[in-house]
């Protein structure tokens, strides 16, 4: 009986707890309000994650919006309003008026008129003594390079162009030949369109982009120069977006999304039906709670994509390019094409990539240079270049700190050039593997194993004059060259295999000594290059490095090619040193001073021991420079940059044995950029840029040959196996501008732009040469005073 009272007891205390708590419930519900939405930002579909939403009078009551915007939060009834807040974006107040948000979701925000911390920054992985980084956003954002990607780099202190409007670099004293340029694993044969207007990936298919300008590790190989690294996007578009551009020179599209995924707007009806509140009330809460639910990554077989193509049409300015340029002997006016697409998805272990990507260049001109054949005694250039390539990248996580990365390229590269009746046809196809294992073993060492084979197949056609291997210099004489007119085909296998380690011996020192080995078609192409990088952080932000080792690369195609060339050629090699100071101070700042020295030998140059060889490996090559980088990162309105290089890059003449100025020495250069907001909308930037001028060799007159009826230079009585380079162009100088203004709607917004090249419309010389009689130099400039009005539509 004492049991069952007992029991009636309990029953009844429990029944009555649970009915005053359903009072209580239902109390709180009676003065409390649930407010759902999603946040993102005006003029764009995407959704803004973590924005803070807060309760305006009780700011420990908020939450925070999950990956797709999406935010719930409950209120007293007599709260007065709520305030959304993200970063880089203004502050957006929204008041309550009978239990309702005035405003109606989605709710949007007006970008901040402050930069919120975009700028060139160094790079993720700091073991690289000379490296640095771009991200995307940033590279969009570069004052007077047009949004370009590897024109931003152009303001570095190691980069040049070989010559005014020229698509090739220069870095650090080097030859154009001497760099490499990668997309991902991809092997590309050049990296700018002909007359280096833009790069031929745009930089929406960029997520970042690394620079090596030299005493780099043992993961890169066959380059004595730089590297140039461009990165894509590893991650699925959440959404189909894209963006239209119309312009006066150039137009283009761009499109992503993703196919077999859930799309985002399914996935936000969803939520707006299951969100849970997060009240804050307690003091000890000091940070807010983050919508949770449904936000997390579900695998799928969703398979994301990026198209692109883009089209340059300058050639239809042609007459008024030529009237702007009334001073100048001519000038050159490139069409450019290219296009993308890019595949990319997740499997259970890694994820995977697949690409198509070309490029095709084309360009004329002609000028009274040298001893015309043509009736209006011009000489003619034209000039056709396409390549493509298709390729694949497959990452594998094998678990316990083990990666495995393999890749397969295939590439179709063809030329077309005739330069002054001299005509070449090319056409290649490259094959290549990579296989490369990564292993961690703490976070003190790790290192990767690589294997990378390659198969490449070569025809020309030729109609030309044999070259001298030092260049054209003032006593080679083109009328007394032997002609060749061949087909040549070369079937080639080569590759490389390499070792990188990581060690870190104690927290601030990092030590990442390689090794490369370098193997070609010949038993004289082989090479083992050592090489170490040293990085120490003494104090926080302070940097001291240093590195260092040897590099090789294969000679250009044409030099070892069969009866054109000598196939017995051996590595070209360089010895390089590199050592600096970084420092981060202020928040914001960053300065990298370097001085750099190289020393290259077995370049390929004129046959000296024999001359049957045609080419031999027998220049040697001496460069240093030191080098200084101020940046400003954007923060505030502003940010900017300053770049200054001091250099001297020489040959040695293997005739006499004296050094001589290299083709592309350049001794000073600076860069300074500005870009600033204007407001929220607007923004400005410019570029200014000045370089000493390239060498060239002076000619005293010319001397009439009877027998050809054509003039020839007059010799100084002295013969050179390289060129002279004895004088100097004038020097460059440019200023660019462009302006930037957004129209914004719910959906999407509307980018205006103003671009003006050579502002003060400076006829700069890209190049010099001599008329008919060598009587007068005929300068080659580049582009005058070029503005660029257009459009963007993004959505």
């Amino acid at each position: 009986m004492k049991i069952f009272r007992l029991t009636l007891t309990l029953l009844f205390m429990v029944g009555n707890y649970f009915f005053v708590f359903a009072q209580s419930n239902k109390l709180d519900n009676l003065n409390n309000i649930t407010l759902t939405g999603q946040v993102r930002p005006l003029g764009d579909l995407s959704p803004i994650e973590n924005a803070l939403v807060i309760n305006t009078d009780n700011k420990l009551n908020f939450v925070k919006t999950n990956k797709n915007g999406i935010f719930s939060i409950t209120v007293p009834k007599e709260t007065k309003g709520i305030l959304i807040r993200a970063e880089n974006y203004q502050d957006l107040q929204i008041p309550i008026e009978n239990s309702q948000l005035k405003l109606s979701s989605p709710y949007l925000l007006e970008p901040s008129a402050e930069y919120g911390g975009t700028g060139i920054i160094r790079a993720r992985r700091k073991d690289e003594v000379s490296q640095n980084t771009f991200q995307q956003e940033e590279m969009a954002h570069v004052a007077g390079t047009g949004g370009d990607a590897v024109r931003a780099l152009q303001t570095l202190p190691s980069v040049l162009p070989a010559n005014v409007g020229s698509a090739d670099v220069v870095v650090r004293g080097g030859s154009p030949g001497d760099n490499s340029f990668y997309y991902d694993d991809l092997l590309l044969p050049f990296i700018f369109h002909f007359g280096g207007t833009e790069t031929i990936i745009p930089t929406r298919m960029i997520e970042s982009m690394d620079f090596y300008p030299g005493a780099f590790s043992a993961y890169y190989t066959d380059t004595i120069g730089g590297v140039i690294q461009l990165r894509s996007f590893n991650s699925i578009p959440k959404r189909f977006s894209g963006e239209i551009e119309v312009g006066l020179i150039q137009s283009g599209i761009f499109l992503e999304g993703n196919a077999f995924g859930s799309s985002i707007e399914k996935e936000i009806d969803k939520e707006k039906n299951s969100q849970e509140t997060h009240i804050i009330k307690n003091e000890n809460e000091k940070n807010g709670q983050t919508n949770q639910s449904n936000n997390n990554e579900n695998s799928d077989d969703a398979i994301g994509y990026r198209i692109g193509f883009r089209r340059t049409y300058l050639e239809l300015y042609k007459p008024l390019i030529a009237k702007l340029a009334n001073n100048t002997s001519f000038v050159t006016i490139p069409q450019a094409t290219d296009y993308q697409m890019i595949l990319n998805g997740n499997h259970s272990r890694g994820t995977w990539q697949i690409y198509l990507l070309g490029a095709n260049d084309s360009a004329s001109l002609s000028a009274p240079i040298g001893n015309s054949t043509t009736a209006s005694g011009q000489n003619s250039f034209s000039f056709e270049n396409y390549m493509e390539t298709a390729g694949f990248k497959y990452n594998l996580n094998l678990g316990n700190g083990l990666g495995f990365r393999v890749s397969f390229q295939q590439r179709y590269y063809l030329l077309n050039q005739s330069i002054f009746g001299n005509n070449i046809n090319i056409e290649s196809q490259l094959y290549s593997f990579s296989f490369i294992l990564d292993k961690k073993i703490n976070e003190l060492f790790s290192y990767s194993l690589g294997v990378r084979p390659k198969y490449q197949h070569y025809e020309a056609g030729l109609n030309v004059i044999q070259l001298p291997g030092g260049g054209m210099t003032t006593s080679f004489d083109s009328e007394l060259a032997p002609v060749v007119q061949d087909k040549v085909v070369v079937d080639s296998f080569y590759g490389d295999a390499f070792v990188d380690i990581i060690f870190k011996p104690i927290n601030k020192l990092t030590i990442n000594p390689g090794l490369n080995m370098i193997v070609g078609s010949h038993s004289s192409e082989f090479a083992i290059d050592p090489r170490i990088g040293v990085r120490y952080e003494f104090i926080e932000g302070q940097t001291l490095k240093a590195g260092g080792g040897y590099y090789s690369q294969y000679p250009q195609p044409q030099y070892n090619a069969p009866r054109y060339g000598n196939p017995n050629l051996e590595l070209e090699r360089s010895i390089q040193y590199a050592i600096g100071y970084e420092s981060k101070f202020w928040d914001d700042y960053f300065i990298d001073i370097q001085s750099w020295i190289k020393s290259s030998d077995n370049l390929v140059g004129p046959a000296v021991s024999n001359p049957n060889n045609k080419y031999e490996n027998s220049i040697e090559m001496r460069a240093k420079g030191v080098e200084f980088f101020l940046k400003k990162k954007a923060s505030g309105i502003w940010f900017g940059w300053m770049s200054y290089g001091i250099s001297q890059s020489e040959q040695r003449d293997p005739g006499s044995g004296e050094w001589r100025y290299s083709n592309y020495d350049r001794t000073h250069s600076v860069n300074i950029v500005y870009g600033q907001k204007i407001t929220s909308r607007w923004n400005a930037g410019t570029r200014i840029q000045f370089m000493t001028g390239t060498p060239y060799s002076t000619v005293s007159g010319g001397v009439y040959n009877e027998n050809t009826g054509k003039y020839s230079p007059v010799s100084d009585g002295n013969t050179y196996l390289i060129s002279k380079n004895d004088a100097r162009i004038p020097y460059f100088f440019e200023v660019d501008f462009r302006t930037e203004y957004d129209f914004l709607f719910q959906d999407w917004k509307l980018t205006s732009y103003l671009d003006i090249l050579n502002v003060f419309n400076r006829s700069n010389v890209a190049n010099n040469s001599y008329n008919r009689d060598y009587t007068k130099q005929v300068y080659i400039t580049g582009l005058p005073i070029l503005p660029s009005i257009g459009v963007i539509a993004k959505f």
